[in-house]
């Protein structure tokens, strides 16, 4: 497969008044053409964050280092002029709640045409033409009504069907969703999933959804990877992480996630997230890890490709060594 997008040595360090909050840590991670990849972990780890880094949506505070390749070109080293080609163009973002992505002032048809209209240097009729059209791509019933309504006259998935519609009027090569499917019930998280996949399908990009559910993965993606504390602790294709999984912290995910085969008591991970401002020196899971050793509280492990894709961040797992 071709390679789209690279992070290589992600580092983010926000300055606050409480100090400086290492938020990312080393992240490392591919995304090749026609794939969909699941960053998974908990609330806090770095998963959002990361996106707005590609996009290179941050804070004055934030210092950013690293790496980002995209078709080639080092986004980092961009200017911001430059970025604004990429950004909507060539990579489109949803999230987690449309409400809040959609002006509540203009209908719909307002933000949409203005939108196509600034990006493809089109006349308002085109423009409008395309925006039927993408309303329809996305499944939305009579789109005429929906043009002609607020944001607040529809529901929360008819919202983010609209931002889907409009994060494809630019034919992205990849989409990044994050938490696309968080604030609406389960029967329309299903609708949206589906769509996204099928439209992917279509339209041939790549998707990075963002999550913390592990269902939706299982469900969604071709590989995953899992995220704690700021760092890729672990990239698989889908299947062999769910049935085979390598880092103490994947397998404490799993444990964690309820099965109505079997009557066992769920096991919690001990312990709590550590603070950002403060971080772990090493493996900065080794204060919740039970098979931590000494090697973990000093040096950090890297990220290695362990067996035939799949790549693992733990001492328990060395270069050269066989499982």
């Amino acid at each position: 497969m071709k390679e789209l997008l690279s992070i290589e040595n992600l580092h983010l360090n926000f300055r606050t008044f409480w100090g400086t909050a290492y938020v990312l840590n080393g992240v490392n991670l591919k995304i090749y053409e026609n794939e969909i990849v699941g960053l998974v972990g908990e609330t806090g780890c770095g998963k959002s964050v990361t996106s707005m880094s590609i996009l290179k949506l941050l804070p004055s505070n934030a210092e950013l280092s690293g790496k980002i390749i995209f078709e080639g070109q080092n986004l980092l080293e961009l200017s911001e002029k430059e970025m604004k080609k990429i950004r909507g163009k060539k990579i489109s973002m949803i999230f987690q709640d449309p409400m809040s992505s959609l002006n509540p002032l203009f209908k719909i048809k307002t933000q949409m045409v203005d939108i196509i209209k600034l990006h493809h240097n089109i006349h308002k009729d085109e423009a409008l033409k395309k925006a039927m059209e993408l309303l329809k791509a996305v499944n939305l019933p009579d789109p005429h009504r929906i043009l002609r309504s607020y944001p607040h006259e529809l529901s929360g998935g008819m919202r983010q069907r609209i931002m889907i519609a409009m994060a494809l009027s630019f034919e992205p090569s990849l989409l990044i969703a994050d938490e696309p499917t968080t604030a609406l019930d389960v029967t329309i998280q299903k609708q949206i999933l589906d769509l996204i996949l099928d439209l992917k399908k279509e339209y041939h990009f790549s998707v990075l959804l963002i999550t913390h559910d592990l269902g939706v993965v299982a469900q969604t993606c071709d590989r995953v990877g899992v995220m704690y504390a700021g760092n890729i602790v672990e990239v698989a294709d889908v299947n062999e992480l769910f049935e085979n999984p390598y880092h103490p912290y994947t397998k404490g995910l799993l444990l964690a996630i309820p099965d109505p085969r079997y009557k066992k008591p769920l096991k919690p991970l001990r312990g709590n997230v550590p603070s950002l401002f403060k971080p772990p020196h090493g493996c900065r899971f080794h204060p919740r890890c039970e098979l931590a050793m000494d090697i973990c509280r000093r040096e950090k492990p890297q990220l290695i490709e362990y067996s035939k894709n799949h790549a693992v961040a733990c001492h328990l797992f060395r270069r050269g060594d066989k499982k």
